[in-house]
């Protein structure tokens, strides 16, 4: 139990930060002998200083209506302090709390993250007949990520492996989170690149060739674009600053290039750079199966809502990279496209 007896009681910033943790993820808070039994919800930072309130509060709301004036006065200003506030605290990690802070649109949310420790899933998802989606996903908190889908989403699991899979997820789930994809996408991702291409059915070449040139196809060539020039470069670093060094999970979809090699390569190809030299670099393959691994089961999800999106034709908030063909010239007659994401 939490007690307020002061106006700058020291504890209120664990207070901040407690009901973050426990409203995201369900839980029961005490606060003044009181019980409150929340549902999974996303924290606003206004939370805390709200002064109005429905009719009939939720749990979460009935909590937020009986915080001490003090603390609501305080939050007002501390939550926001550029370098010293309290979320700027979270996000660096504040006496064991660390908290995100999700941007959609005009909202603004605070979630914990909960595992603190990065990962990053490789899958593909089929499309249409002749086609596949590579996904390269930049996960930066897998339980508080898989917490969102289960809970949040209310996806379920295949019974007989026990794991999230889009392909045992019947339409009014699908339905939901591709209604939610920018979210889903902020929560569970912080890095997506997306490649599109018959390449890995239609073989032409050594399938370990083909994967290498595909990932250097995005983010090589267009020397004398006005943006592209500088815009690969940085994507290019930017990605393999999120993968060099981090747990990666990889799915066996690149037969007879085993996971731990497709890891490999994929941090391998990102440390190159223009004039031939390459950046130390260390691979790191996390040997799971999917129904033990969390990282790869949300990959699994974004690949599937990321293929349907791109089939539809809205590519929002993907963004379209050009592909280098220099490096896929023998597929100059179905060409691959590429997208990337970033928060």
């Amino acid at each position: 139990m939490i007690r307020m007896v002061a106006d700058r009681n020291p504890r209120w910033i664990d207070l901040f930060f407690e009901i973050i943790e426990k409203a995201y993820q369900g839980r029961e808070f005490v606060y003044e002998n009181e019980t409150f039994r929340l549902d999974p919800t996303l924290v606003r930072p206004a939370d805390f200083h709200r002064r109005t309130f429905s009719s009939s509060p939720t749990s979460y709301e009935s909590l937020l209506k009986v915080l001490d004036p003090g603390f609501k006065s305080l939050a007002s200003s501390e939550v926001y302090r550029v370098r010293t506030g309290w979320i700027a605290r979270g996000l660096i990690g504040y006496n064991g709390h660390k908290i995100r802070r999700i941007a959609i649109d005009e909202d603004l949310f605070l979630i914990p993250d909960l595992s603190q420790t990065p990962s990053v899933g490789i899958d593909t998802s089929g499309l249409g007949n002749n086609e596949t989606i590579i996904v390269v996903c930049c996960i930066p908190d897998y339980d508080g990520a898989y917490f969102f889908l289960e809970q949040h989403m209310e996806l379920p699991k295949d019974k007989q492996k026990n794991e999230l899979h889009w392909s045992k997820l019947n339409e009014s789930y699908r339905k939901k989170l591709l209604e939610n994809y920018k979210l889903t996408l902020s929560i569970c991702c912080d890095g997506l690149l997306v490649i599109r291409t018959n390449a890995l059915i239609d073989r032409r070449d050594k399938i370990e060739n083909l994967f290498k040139n595909l990932v250097e196809g995005c983010l090589s060539g267009y020397e004398k674009h006005p943006t592209q020039k500088t815009l690969r470069p940085a994507l290019k670093k930017k990605f393999f600053g999120k993968v060099n060094a981090v747990q990666t999970h990889c799915d066996s979809d690149f037969r007879p290039l085993t996971p731990n090699k497709v890891v490999r390569l994929l941090v391998q190809t990102l440390a190159k750079r223009n004039g031939g030299y390459s950046e130390k670099y260390t691979p790191l393959f996390a040997d799971l199966r999917s129904h033990e691994s969390r990282p790869l089961q949300i990959t699994d999800i974004i690949a599937g809502m990321t293929k349907t999106i791109i089939d539809q034709g809205r590519l929002e908030p993907l963004q379209l990279l050009p592909f280098d063909l220099r490096k896929m010239r023998k597929y100059s007659d179905h060409p691959p496209k590429a997208y990337f994401w970033f928060p």
